[in-house]
């Protein structure tokens, strides 16, 4: 994909999250101004988009925009109410978009239709829509057929269709693919024997089924109900029946619309929720004195190409060596000058960090808008599989590179399909277990120094280890009469080509997807964990490093290097005239804790006694504190690092990056892989190993 595609993308991803963020505000009740104001912002996005896709030739994704262009224009024109239903459609099809879009990013083809599973609930949304002035009902936006197929639709048999629906006629479709040598007589035959049957209504041309020689037609017809037997078929003609509208769902639907218009209450009948949110009628006057909020201001976004970022990161990079070299002539000719060269250089290192922590957050998002991609997906599927799903959000103020956004979105969201579809139980078994009806998923992001973790928890039915077990038997990758721990099992379920479904569902069981989810993270340098419990829920446990992140650390000093420990695990630093050794216990607060030196837990030579130690500590899963003390040979104070990922510290324990300082690489340590290695050190001196 070239540049000017790029530069596209990231104009899409901005106006795909503005789109999520104001699609989930029309869910709160707010003044009539502020709905009227986001609906016309949704209008102008799905416009833009469209503009966008089909500049660059994407016209599938064009035509797709273009609709929910129009559903959005029916709103703001007072044809339709916003109702939660409504939205949810809405946020659906912008979803679907979303993903279409990130397909095309990957070179993949373009469907014929982005939005083919929400036809039949567009086309309800479009033929609810009260008519314009001086305009008659069109119910033909509710049958089940593709766009260019309604359109081509005359405006008698536009007429006939709404007026069938209206008196409770269902309007059934026909596929047949007739020989090219007798397909007049074959189409004149059928289409009397349909006639006899109720009203034939159409006969469109259709495409026909793959490998098929012939032409393909669609006949239309109002009926009761589609009698096959009734019709003098040949062999392999019909290739597919379809119910095209159902006039029960579609009067209950108007009936509902009616009722809400006119301000009366909707009768027992209607299926559709009423609308919790009128677009065009006044809001209750707020009480005077009543502060309304203010109206969204336009933000001016500037876009700048990638490599010219990356070249201004290069050469705040080569300032910043001057300055180290600067800093250190400075340092080694104290204050021959006086103090006024040190606080110049002070400001001057402090300028610069600042700079390059602006550049870095020009890469970032909010985890939030992860956490917006996902939410509408578990909603769909919560009703597509009947379990209601209890969703919360931690952590989405955390921020994520870009990059990363993209690669991720699409392992979470199989990721939670997984979740639903394998792990959550139905209402009724739920309840016969004693649990809540509603399901629970919790996804929560924290930060670890450069690492970002990721949790996606629910309650639901745990892995099956005895079938995983059963299943990894079969397919070879165990051997039969072998013990195998859970966390074997666990992680047999991210191999290739393993399912422990028979057939596959829409959700999962294709024999795909896990191990995609594991190659995705583990080619963005991360780990991903399973683990469960039987009956009492799963963990699937992902850490993604960041390619560059600013962490505020303890700087300390062991064996001649430099290291520095993120602040958010030290819990204390002390220091004294008494030498302390490896395998010792120190008192702190009360508390006596083992110390263990950092040159022993990295496998340097240990020290002679050291007078500092760094209190280490981690909150555990039962909330209570992992704490250890960690040696150290001098304490040099704290400070903001710009840390990188090195490639050299790939695969090195407990250190999790490094910083260019004045006089060197000082290493980051890990604190989580801190905490085991010192344990480690600790067991194996008690052992004497």
């Amino acid at each position: 994909m070239d540049q000017s595609f790029d530069d596209v993308w990231a104009e899409c991803e901005d106006l795909f999250a503005q789109a999520r963020q104001t699609l989930a505000s029309l869910k709160e009740p707010q003044p009539a101004h502020l709905v009227q104001a986001s609906v016309n912002a949704l209008f102008r996005t799905t416009h833009t988009l469209k503009g966008m896709a089909g500049m660059l030739g994407f016209l599938s994704f064009s035509r797709a925009a273009h609709r929910l262009e129009d559903i959005f224009d029916l709103i703001r024109k007072g044809r339709l109410d916003a109702t939660n239903a409504l939205v949810d459609t809405l946020e659906a099809g912008v979803l679907t978009l979303e993903s279409g879009m990130e397909e095309l990013r990957r070179g993949r083809p373009e469907p014929e239709d982005y939005l083919h599973s929400l036809r039949r609930e567009l086309g309800e949304l479009e033929a609810l829509a009260l008519p314009a002035e001086g305009e008659s009902q069109d119910l033909t936006a509710m049958l089940d057929l593709p766009q260019e197929v309604i359109k081509a639709l005359s405006e008698y048999e536009r007429t006939r269709v709404t007026a069938l629906l209206l008196s409770g006629m269902p309007i059934h479709g026909a596929m047949v693919c007739l020989d090219f040598a007798t397909f007049d007589e074959r189409l004149r035959l059928l289409s009397q024997a349909l006639g006899a049957q109720g009203e034939l209504i159409s006969t469109l041309p259709w495409e026909a089924p793959e490998g098929r020689e012939g032409i393909a037609f669609l006949l239309m017809t109002a009926c009761p109900v589609l009698a096959l037997d009734g019709l003098p078929l040949l062999e392999a003609e019909l290739f597919g029946t379809a119910l095209l509208a159902d006039p029960t769902r579609i009067l209950a639907a108007l009936n509902s619309s009616r009722s809400n218009q006119s301000g009366e209450a909707a009768g027992p009948e209607a299926s559709v929720p009423p609308p919790t949110l009128p677009l065009l009628e006044s809001s209750p006057s707020a009480p005077s004195g009543t502060p309304q909020p203010p109206p969204a201001q336009e933000v001016e976004i500037l876009r700048l190409p990638a490599h010219r970022l990356e070249a201004l990161e290069a050469q705040l990079m080569a300032v910043g060596q001057l300055r180290d070299t600067a800093s250190l002539l400075l340092h080694r000719t104290g204050k021959a000058g006086g103090d006024r060269p040190l606080a110049l250089m002070a400001q001057m290192e402090d300028g610069l960090l600042e700079v390059q922590k602006a550049l870095l957050q020009m890469r970032m998002v909010k985890v939030e808008s992860l956490f917006s991609r996902i939410e509408p997906i578990v909603k769909s599927l919560s009703r597509d599989t009947g379990k209601p799903v209890k969703l919360t959000f931690t952590g989405g103020d955390l921020e994520l590179e870009r990059s990363l956004l993209a690669r991720l979105t699409e392992p979470f969201l199989h990721l939670v399909r997984n979740a639903v579809d394998h792990g959550l139980e139905p209402p009724e078994e739920r309840i016969a277990l004693g649990k809540n009806e509603s399901g629970a998923m919790r996804i929560s992001a924290s930060q670890r120094g450069r690492n970002l973790r990721f949790d996606i928890r629910d309650d639901g039915r745990g892995f099956n280890l005895e079938r995983i077990e059963a299943r990894g038997i079969d397919l070879g990758l165990l051997k039969a009469g072998q013990p195998h721990s859970p966390e074997r099992l666990h992680r047999l379920t991210l191999e290739p080509g393993f399912s422990t479904k028979d057939r596959a569902s829409q959700l999962s069981g294709r024999g795909v997807g896990m191990d995609v989810v594991r190659s995705e993270i583990e080619a963005l340098g991360g780990e991903i964990h399973l683990s469960s419990e039987a009956r009492r829920g799963s963990l699937v446990r992902m850490s993604i490093p960041l390619s560059r992140a600013v962490v505020s650390c303890l700087k300390v000093r062991c064996a001649g290097l430099d290291f520095g420990i993120p602040l958010g695990s030290v819990m204390r630093v002390q220091a004294g005239p008494e030498l302390r050794f490896g395998g010792d216990q120190v008192k702190v607060l009360g508390m006596s804790l083992p110390l263990e030196s950092l040159q022993a837990c990295l496998g340097l030579p240990e020290p002679q006694g050291q007078q500092a130690f760094v209190v280490l500590g981690q909150q555990g899963a039962a909330a209570r504190s992992v704490a250890v003390a960690l040696g150290v040979d001098e304490i040099l104070g704290r400070g903001d690092l710009l840390l990188r990922s090195l490639p050299e510290l790939a695969h090195a324990a407990g250190v999790m990056g490094g910083s260019a300082q004045e006089e060197g690489v000082l290493w980051v340590l890990d604190p989580e892989a801190m905490l085991g290695l010192a344990m480690d050190s600790l067991m194996r001196r008690v052992a004497r190993v």
